[in-house]
């Protein structure tokens, strides 16, 4: 039997309704209208390695530091080599290959050299260091302070974290955001509300409703409860009226069932039903901590799909592809940036694997995304010990996402990034 605190924890939005604000009553994400610009964060959680992702096929040194690991050049493998993107210095990952689909079209950009000034090569540090904006364990997240500054219209879901349970750290702080695990997540059976065996549990829904809206002292807890309680509610109803049968068009392709196949429908479903969301957080976790065996031991090393890893880099690529076909013309007002907290060390290690480096490689598609290639190195001569350098802070591309396709003021840029002042990369053009 499913109980009431079952329900809070299964529905993915238990986090959403234990929230409180600062000062004890709650403080919400309310949104923009429908038809809106939408920025999608998804986070390579691991230590992504940019330089297998985005491999520089054109520097012999590539080579010369990873002899066991690197991906032959475009066209010297029938099956194995990296793909040819059109740029002299770096190639596409062969498991990555549905994503030309993007870059052909000419939406995608590729930052192989971005990092977090001042960051470290700690999982736990630089996720929540990149998740606030800053080297500061004591603010909210970046995302969360953007929704506390661009104030909009009365609505329960502007932001939200989508395919998972958990808060992600941008998206923490003052405002209660929901977390949507996926869009049949809502349907419950339970004896204590319903009649009959395996009866449908939609009258808890009800009661909690009902719950909610009985007097209770708005500066006590009780009122936090209610608040968050009704918001939760009305993320439910969103959720639902969305669609949990919903089926994508993008010509025969479908999401997977991981959770980036879930945030990316969960997405299109709410997008298209014409839910304001404005913010979202997904996660693409297909293992990215390669301290060994990076490749595969068969004879098909860097694309057998036998080996999880190089199987949910496809699945994940196939996924962005499905959202890309599913949106459409929409896709002009949605932005997806894929991010990383670091990159990994140039040279191979003794395990057939790269350990924790510095700058690593994040990708952008959709809205006003600039295609080719942000500032990079010119050879891996150019290294810091054994780590690529910086060439591109995070910051200065989600600051442009946000004025450039959000539309927010420049002036919001050091409150957003506490203490960071924009470099113009010029990776978005204005969007009108």
């Amino acid at each position: 039997m499913t109980t009431r605190r079952d329900f809070l924890k299964n529905s993915a939005l238990f986090t959403a309704a234990s929230m409180v604000g600062a000062a004890g009553a709650p403080n919400f994400s309310f949104g923009q209208t429908a038809g809106g610009k939408t920025y999608i964060k998804v986070f390579m959680r691991g230590g992504a390695d940019g330089l297998h992702l985005f491999p520089a096929v054109g520097d012999p040194l590539y080579y010369t530091y990873r002899p066991g690991i690197a991906i032959p050049a475009p066209n010297q493998s029938e099956s194995e080599s990296a793909i040819d993107i059109g740029q002299t210095y770096r190639a596409m990952n062969p498991n990555l290959a549905p994503l030309m689909e993007i870059w052909d079209a000419g939406r995608m950009m590729v930052s192989p050299a971005t990092f977090f000034d001042g960051g470290g090569r700690s999982h736990f540090d630089n996720q929540r260091w990149i998740g606030n904006g800053a080297r500061n364990n004591l603010i909210d997240g970046y995302l969360n302070r953007y929704l506390q500054e661009l104030p909009g219209v009365n609505h329960p879901v502007r932001g939200a974290v989508l395919g998972k349970t958990g808060i992600s750290g941008e998206l923490k702080g003052a405002l209660a955001v929901p977390a949507v695990g996926s869009a049949n997540g809502f349907s419950l059976q339970s004896n204590d509300f319903c009649e009959g065996q395996g009866c449908q549990d939609n009258q808890l829904t009800e009661y909690m409703r009902e719950v909610a809206s009985h007097p209770v002292v708005e500066s006590a807890v009780e009122g936090s409860v209610r608040e968050n309680q009704l918001i939760m509610l009305d993320t439910i109803d969103e959720i639902k009226a969305a669609g949990a049968d919903y089926m994508p068009s993008a010509g025969g392709m479908d999401y997977s069932g991981s959770p980036l196949g879930k945030g990316l429908r969960l997405v299109a479903q709410l997008l298209k039903a014409g839910v304001p969301l404005e913010v979202a957080a997904i996660d693409w976790n297909i293992g990215w901590d390669t301290h060994s065996n990076q490749i595969s031991t068969s004879a098909q090393r860097f694309t057998d799909q036998e080996k999880g890893y190089h199987r949910k880099m496809r699945e994940g690529s196939l996924d962005f592809v499905t959202f890309f076909r599913d949106m459409g013309a929409l896709m002009d007002d949605v932005v997806v940036l894929v991010c990383t907290e670091f990159g990994r060390t140039v040279e191979e290690n003794g395990s057939s694997g790269t350990d924790h480096g510095n700058a690593g490689a994040w990708f952008a598609f959709g809205g006003p995304t600039r295609p080719g290639l942000a500032a990079d190195v010119s050879s891996l001569e150019e290294r810091e010990r054994n780590y690529l350098p910086m060439r591109v802070d995070y910051r200065d591309i989600v600051a442009e996402i946000m004025i450039r396709h959000m539309g927010m003021s420049e002036n919001l840029v050091s409150t957003i990034f506490p203490n960071h002042t924009l470099t113009n990369q010029n990776l978005f053009s204005l969007n009108a």
